[in-house]
């Protein structure tokens, strides 16, 4: 097979993805991530692939317990830099990162602690490293209710309630396009709240 063709069914089975639940959306997701990473193989400098590929492992890695999670994430990471060298300004690749960066930012000290006894090194990721992809996505597509709700959290996090304040008003306003874009509403209303 051709790189394009499997970054493409990479891509599909992501569609299909979002039509799925439990057990059935998890064997869905992984099959897309051995597309992308079998389309990476065959050429590295494809940013289609590299961009799926980042997508799906995410999506994959969401899944999995702390441990794994920590484990693959520094790949994932990997991933993503590499997609976003191939274009640095795809708002879905710098939302990805900013939520990789989040997510490491947020670890508690135990994770921390446990993850720092079965690795050398636990990736390194700021609430401010959150923040500039955060934004950089949000520059480039401002409507999208997702990471509205994600920025809310960094300035949230670094006390900055009327910036935060600023971001869940414009999100809850937009029109959900989809049941993830309405939950997303939802907590931002929940967070506007105890703002």
């Amino acid at each position: 097979m051709t790189c394009d063709l499997l970054w493409r069914m990479c891509r599909f089975c992501h569609e299909l993805s979002t039509t799925m639940s439990g057990e059935q959306r998890r064997k869905m997701l992984i099959e897309g991530r051995d597309y992308g990473l079998e389309a990476m193989d065959l050429d590295p400098s494809s940013f289609l692939a590299a961009k799926w590929t980042a997508i799906m492992f995410g999506l994959v890695v969401d899944q999995l317990p702390t441990k794994e999670k920590i484990n693959d994430g520094g790949r994932l990471k990997d991933m993503l830099d590499k997609a976003l060298e191939l274009d640095p300004t795809d708002f879905a690749l710098l939302h990805l990162r900013a939520r990789f960066s989040y997510t490491i930012a947020n670890l508690s000290w135990l994770e921390r602690k446990a993850a720092s006894m079965l690795y050398s090194e636990v990736p390194k990721a700021t609430i401010d490293d959150a923040l500039v992809d955060f934004k950089a996505a949000y520059n480039q597509n401002a409507d999208w209710i997702e990471n509205l709700l994600f920025l809310s959290k960094c300035h949230l996090a670094k006390k900055e309630k009327q910036q935060a304040r600023e971001m869940l008003n414009k999100a809850i306003v937009l029109p959900a396009a989809s049941s993830n874009d309405a939950q997303f509403v939802t907590e931002c209303k929940s967070l506007l709240q105890k703002c």
